[in-house]
């Protein structure tokens, strides 16, 4: 025995205790394996369940093409993934240096206002900024670069914040604070928002196509409108008016007035509720021409960061003919200047064209004007002095008792020629002319072209004594009457009636179809309610029997005696 010993065969007692030893190491590297494994299973299957969530989240993202639900959606879900308290998507202004919208998400909306002014991009915030770089801080106090909270702002530590690129433009930056069932956000984290960033820019992207494409629709509509309301005749401050609510709507302003050139003068035709007084002047056209000629497209200053004025010319060749004016409260609304731009062209055009459809109408007017008198002077007067010539000379002839009604009826020619030779001088007066009566005989002469008839005419008591601004609402509301005739009437006659005494009541009455129930009272109409209005005064729309529709504007007569 000793000898096998000694050629190496181990005792039994030392083989078992070794195997044992063995096998317990070998259990503990099993457990470890195992413990790893499930370890990464659950790593795996957290995985699968983030990338589930964030493929959810792009769809939700992408699923709608209003910029606006686009924002608020991308907020959302980005604290959803990342499991934060706050969130928040900041928009950079077309410098890209400070932020102009925020969209927020874990705030009420009373929390917002408590807090006071948005925040414009400093500290932290502007560190994505300047470098549109991930940024992870696990303590924003703690940070170089914090700026503080302003007073109300709910206490914030753990932070993460990314860019949302369109191609290589930075659009904005998410930020994400207050990871909730963690101290801070993790490496995963950051990975999983800087991809729901990428699909934020591409559903971005494409709201704003969206958006461009509907704005470029809504522009089309509406100078449309203007060249059909222009082209047929309607009035320009009516015209106008219209132009300058649409544009506020269309670019979220604040306000918009619309100047044509008047003389030297440039004159304010068109306001909305916010803007200058119509008829009042904004500078001398003189001083004013340069800009416009220089300008072409658009002339934009810029009051720091509580406003934004866009002056948009009105130009055609070198002659300036106005220009939009438009006011908001904010930097970001001067997106929409290519699409004002584009539009003051079209309407500048649609000026033109009724400007130059409006003369040549009036030409031959003039020209049937001047016919009409010659023929009256050249035929009708030498026919009726020939025969009062006659007359006299059969007087002469005849017995005492026919010739008095001979020599009368002489007198009523002589009368008749000299009414006649009045009718011929008001035909050749020139239509300059600043008597109201004229004015609204040149209305009524001008809305013959798009009725087909002339209206009928009456006109009683003194026009001279009214006051320069009645007089032009007195004009704006035979216009409008007119114009509305002339579009939605279908009549075969209309009667104008102006009646001056201790009122001012302009009449307009029709024989058409009658009011429509389904269709919308114009703004031009409410524009005419807004002027008697504010003179005291009403409007009465109502149909006529047995059709036919009757307007009636009737405002008291305040006359200064002593202007």
């Amino acid at each position: 025995m000793a000898d096998k010993r000694s050629r190496g065969q181990i005792p039994k007692d030392s083989a078992e205790s070794a195997t044992a030893s063995l096998w317990s190491a070998s259990s503990l590297q099993l457990d470890d394996l195992l413990e790893e494994l499930r370890a990464r299973a659950g790593s795996a299957r957290e995985s699968q369940v983030r990338m589930a969530s964030l493929l959810d989240a792009v769809v939700a993202v992408s699923s709608d093409l209003d910029l606006a639900d686009v924002l608020h959606r991308i907020v959302v879900s980005a604290c959803e993934l990342v499991d934060a308290t706050y969130g928040a998507l900041g928009v950079l202004g077309p410098s890209g240096e400070e932020l102009i919208e925020f969209v927020t998400h874990g705030l009420s909306d009373e929390e917002r206002a408590a807090i006071g002014p948005l925040p414009r991009g400093h500290g932290l915030l502007g560190l994505i900024i300047t470098s549109p770089q991930p940024q992870r801080v696990s303590d924003i106090g703690q940070h170089t670069k914090s700026y503080g909270f302003p007073a109300n702002h709910p206490p914030m530590t753990s932070f993460l914040g990314a860019p949302v690129r369109i191609r290589d433009e930075v659009f904005g930056n998410l930020y994400l604070t207050d990871k909730r069932q963690a101290k801070e956000f993790s490496q995963d984290d950051e990975a999983i928002l800087v991809a729901l960033a990428a699909a934020a820019g591409v559903a971005i992207e494409n709201a704003r196509l969206y958006d461009r494409t509907r704005g470029q629709q809504l522009w089309s509509e509406v100078a449309g409108r203007a060249t059909q309301g222009l082209l047929a005749g309607e009035a320009h401050d009516v015209v106008l008016s219209e132009v300058a609510h649409r544009v506020v709507e269309l670019t979220e302003a604040t306000s918009c007035f619309v100047a044509l050139t008047r003389g030297t003068d440039l004159m304010v035709v068109a306001s909305t509720h916010a803007g200058p007084e119509v008829g009042t002047s904004v500078g001398d056209l003189a001083l004013r021409a340069a800009m416009l000629a220089q300008a072409r497209s658009l002339h934009v200053d810029t009051a720091g960061t509580i406003g934004t004025r866009s002056t948009v010319p009105l130009v055609l060749g070198e002659a300036p003919l106005g220009l939009i004016v438009v006011d908001w409260e904010a930097e970001q609304r001067l997106s929409h200047l290519p699409e004002l731009s584009a539009f003051a062209e079209r309407l500048t055009v649609s000026l033109v064209a009724a400007s130059a459809q409006t003369e040549r109408a009036r030409a031959e007017l003039y020209e049937d004007r001047d016919r009409i008198a010659r023929d009256m002077h050249d035929h009708v007067i030498q026919r009726l002095f020939a025969t009062g010539m006659s007359l006299q000379s059969a007087a002469r002839l005849s017995n005492e008792n026919v010739r008095p009604r001979l020599e009368r009826a002489v007198d009523d020619l002589d009368a008749a020629i000299k009414d006649i030779r009045h009718t011929i001088f008001a035909l050749h007066r020139p239509p300059g002319a600043r008597e109201l009566a004229s004015e609204i005989t040149a209305v009524c002469r001008d809305a013959s072209v798009t009725l087909g008839f002339p209206p009928e005419l009456r006109l009683s008591g003194r026009t001279n004594d009214l006051p320069e601004q009645l007089e032009a609402d007195v004009l704006a509301v035979l216009r409008e009457g007119l114009s509305n005739v002339a579009r939605h009437a279908g009549a075969t006659t209309v009667e104008v009636a102006v009646e001056i005494n201790s009122r001012v009541a302009v009449t307009v009455a029709d024989d058409g179809h009658g009011l429509d129930p389904k269709r919308e009272r114009s703004s031009g109409l409410d524009n005419l309610a807004r002027r008697a209005e504010s003179r005291g005064g009403t409007l009465l729309l109502e149909t006529r029997e047995p059709s036919g529709t009757l307007l009636v504007w009737s405002v008291p007569l305040r006359v200064d005696r002593e202007s």
